[in-house]
C-alpha cells in the first residue's frame, strides 16, 4: 500500500484559508523570486532616492529666491544671480531625468525577469502535479493563474513597487526636511496623519475580499471560454449558443459585481483622504501664516518652501489610495500563485526512490485495489504478470475499470491496496521520471499539439532523425496519409490536430509512442477510430515489433486483442475471466458473449471462431 499523502488543495480549501490572511501575506511569499536580481533592485532604489532628492531641490531653491527678494529687494535684482538659480533648477531636472530613467529601467527589467521566472515556476509546478489535481480544477482557471495573475505581479513589481518606493522616500524626505526647517509647522502638517492611517486600514480590510472574488471570477470566465471555444462545433450543432451565452454572462456578472463593490469601497475612501488633506492644509495655512507673521516664526521663503513641500505631500496621499487598490489586486494574484506553488503532488518520488537500473522487463500486480472515493472501489484484487515479449489484452464493459488500470500502470495514481512491482521492485520506490521514460502511451483521445506532424511525433524523442520518424509513421499506418499532406511531415496540423480526422490523430499518436521504442507500450483504445483495414495493418506491424518489449492493449473491439498472449476480462473492477482468445471463447462466459455480438454470431448456439 502506498504511503498516505495529504490531498492537494482545492479551490474551496484555498478560499477558507484566504479568510485568515492579511494584506501582503502572499506577496511576501513571492519576493524570493526577486532575490536573484537584488543588485538590479539595489541600484534602482538608490537611483530612485537620488531622483527624489533632485525632485525636491527646486522647491528649496524657490524658497531661497523668495527670501532673497523679500530681504534685499531691488538690491538683489542682479540678472546674473537669478540666472544661476535658473541653471541650478535646470540642473536638478536634468539629474532627475537621468536618475529616474535608469532607476525605472532597472526596476522594469527586474519585473520582466521575475515574471519570466514566475511563469516558468508555475508551469513547472503544474507539470509535476498528479492527475487528481487537474480533475479538481478547470483548465481556464489554471490558465488565468499562469497568465493573468503572473502579469498582475509583473505590473506590481515594475510600477507599484516603484511608486511605493517613490512615495516612501518622498514622504520621509519631505517630513525630515520640514522638521529641520521648522518643527512647529511640521507638527501642524502631521497632526491629521493618524486619520489617514485609519482610512487606509478601513479601505484595505473592506476591499480585499472583493478582489478575491474578482480573481476567482476571472478564472471561471476563462474556464468557460476555453471549454466553449474548443467545443464551438458541438454548441452550434445543438443550437446551445443562447444557453452558453447565459452561462458566460452569469460568470461575467460575478466579476462585475465584485469589481463594482471594490470601486464602491474606493469611492468611500477618496473623500476620507480629501478630508485629511484639507484638514492638514487648513492647519498649515492658519497656524503657519500666523507663525510667519510673528517675530520668531519662519521666513517668508521658508514658509513658501514649506507650502510647496506640503503640496508634494498631498499627491502621495492620493497615489497611496491608488496603490492600495493595485496592491490588493496583486495580493489576490499572489495568493493564487502561492497556493499553486505550495501544492504538493500525491504521486511523487519516494524519499528513498532509486534510479531504474535497466529497462523494465517484468511487471507484476499483486492484489491491487483502487478507489477514487473511499466508499466506491473501482478495482479490486487485480493480479497479473507481464514479461518482455508478451502482449496483454484488457477488455470489459464501460465502467469496468480498464482506464483506471492503465492510469496505475502509468503511475498517474498509486494503488490503495496491493502493490505493483517493476523488475521485482515496488513501483513507488523507483524514480518516476526513470520509469516513465521507458513507457509509450497511446490514449483513446489522441492529443496532438499545435505544430508540425514531425514535431508531434518527436514529442518525447526530440533527438530522433527524419528516417526514424518516417519508420515510426509506417509502423503506425500513418505514413500514407502524411505523405499526401501539403508539406508532408512539416505540415502544420493546428491546435489539438483539428485539421486531421480522429483516425489520423490516433495514428500520429501511435507513431509518437513507437518512435520512443518503449520497454512498456500501453495502448488504450489506440485504434478505435481507424478503419478495419488500417487496424489490421497496424496490428501486424505491432506484432512484428512485440519482441523486446511488454505491451498492454485495452480495447472494446475484440478483434484488436484477439492475438494477445493473455486477455483479462474486467467486470465491475475485478478480473472475471482470463486466458487466450480461444480459451475464453471455449469458456462461453462474458468474453464469448461479447465476441458473439461483435462477430455477428449472436443468434448462433456456438460462439463464432476467428
Amino acid at each position: 500500500m502506498s504511503p498516505a499523502t495529504p490531498p492537494s488543495s482545492t479551490p474551496e480549501t484555498e478560499a477558507a484559508a484566504d479568510q485568515s490572511s492579511s494584506l501582503g501575506t502572499y506577496l511576501w511569499r513571492i519576493f524570493p523570486f526577486v532575490a536573484p536580481y537584488k543588485k538590479r533592485v539595489g541600484v534602482g532604489l538608490v537611483l530612485n532616492a537620488l531622483a527624489r532628492l533632485f525632485d525636491l531641490l527646486p522647491l528649496v531653491l524657490i524658497g531661497w529666491v523668495v527670501d532673497l527678494i523679500s530681504t534685499q529687494g531691488a538690491a538683489a535684482a542682479e540678472p546674473g544671480l537669478f540666472a544661476w538659480f535658473g541653471l541650478a533648477v535646470l540642473g536638478t531636472f536634468l539629474a532627475l531625468a537621468v536618475f529616474q530613467s535608469i532607476s525605472d529601467y532597472c526596476l522594469d527589467s527586474m519585473a520582466q525577469k521575475v515574471r519570466h521566472d514566475l511563469r516558468l515556476a508555475v508551469y513547472q509546478r503544474m507539470q509535476g502535479l498528479d492527475a487528481s489535481f487537474f480533475e479538481d480544477r478547470q483548465t481556464g482557471d489554471l490558465l488565468a493563474v499562469a497568465s493573468n495573475d503572473v502579469d498582475n505581479l509583473e505590473h506590481f513589481f515594475s510600477d507599484v513597487t516603484t511608486n511605493v518606493v517613490r512615495l516612501v522616500i518622498t514622504f520621509v524626505g519631505v517630513y525630515g526636511f520640514l522638521f529641520w526647517l521648522d518643527w512647529r509647522l511640521a507638527l501642524l502638517l502631521i497632526a491629521p496623519l493618524p486619520f489617514a492611517i485609519i482610512a487606509v486600514r478601513f479601505f484595505a480590510v473592506r476591499v480585499q475580499p472583493q478582489y478575491r472574488k474578482a480573481r476567482r471570477a476571472v478564472g471561471e470566465i476563462n474556464s468557460i471560454l476555453e471549454n466553449n471555444i474548443r467545443g464551438i462545433g458541438v454548441i452550434q450543432a445543438f443550437t446551445a449558443e443562447a444557453e452558453q451565452l447565459r452561462l458566460v454572462a452569469g460568470r461575467s456578472s460575478s466579476y462585475v459585481e465584485a469589481a463594482i463593490a471594490a470601486a464602491r469601497e474606493r469611492a468611500r475612501f477618496i473623500p476620507l483622504i480629501y478630508l485629511v488633506t484639507g484638514l492638514a492644509f487648513a492647519l498649515l495655512i492658519t497656524g503657519g501664516a500666523w507663525l510667519t507673521a510673528t517675530e520668531h516664526g519662519p521666513t517668508i521663503g521658508s514658509f513658501t518652501t514649506f507650502v510647496l513641500f506640503a503640496v508634494r505631500l498631498v499627491f502621495p496621499l492620493f497615489i497611496f489610495g491608488m496603490l492600495i487598490n493595485q496592491i490588493q489586486r496583486a495580493e489576490a494574484s499572489a495568493r493564487r500563485i502561492a497556493n499553486l506553488l505550495a501544492t504538493e503532488p500525491r504521486v511523487k518520488d519516494h524519499h528513498q526512490a532509486v534510479a531504474l537500473a535497466e529497462p523494465p522487463a517484468k511487471i507484476v500486480l499483486r492484489e491491487v485495489g483502487f478507489a477514487y472515493r473511499a466508499t466506491r472501489p473501482v478495482l479490486r484484487q487485480i493480479g497479473f504478470e507481464l514479461r518482455r515479449g508478451r502482449v496483454l489484452g484488457i477488455v470489459g464493459p464501460t465502467g469496468a475499470g480498464k482506464s483506471t488500470l492503465v492510469k496505475l500502470l502509468l503511475r498517474y495514481y498509486d494503488p490503495h491496496e496491493g502493490e505493483i512491482l517493476v523488475n521485482d521492485q515496488p513501483l513507488p520506490r523507483l524514480k518516476l521520471a526513470d520509469y516513465r521514460r521507458h513507457v509509450g502511451y497511446v490514449s483513446q483521445d489522441a492529443f496532438l499539439f499545435y505544430g508540425t506532424v514531425a514535431e508531434n511525433i518527436r514529442l518525447g524523442s526530440p533527438e530522433a532523425d527524419p528516417a526514424a520518424v518516417r519508420q515510426a509513421a509506417e509502423i503506425a499506418g500513418a505514413a500514407e496519409f502524411i505523405e499526401q499532406l501539403p508539406e508532408q511531415y512539416d505540415t502544420m496540423i493546428g491546435e489539438r490536430g483539428l485539421k486531421l480526422s480522429g483516425g489520423q490523430q490516433q495514428r500520429i499518436s501511435l507513431a509518437r509512442a513507437v518512435l520512443r521504442d518503449p520497454a512498456l507500450l500501453v495502448l488504450d483504445e489506440a485504434t478505435s477510430a481507424v478503419d478495419t483495414r488500417t487496424e489490421e495493418l497496424i496490428q501486424q506491424n505491432l506484432q512484428r515489433m512485440k519482441d523486446g518489449r511488454m505491451t498492454v492493449a485495452v480495447a472494446h473491439r475484440l478483434s484488436t486483442i484477439r492475438q494477445c498472449d493473455e486477455i483479462l476480462v474486467l467486470v465491475e473492477g475485478t478480473i472475471a475471466e482470463r486466458g487466450t482468445h480461444e480459451q475464453l471463447l471455449a469458456q462461453g462466459g462474458v468474453y464469448a458473449g461479447l465476441w458473439r455480438v461483435q462477430s455477428g454470431a449472436l443468434g448462433q448456439t456456438e460462439p463464432g471462431q476467428p
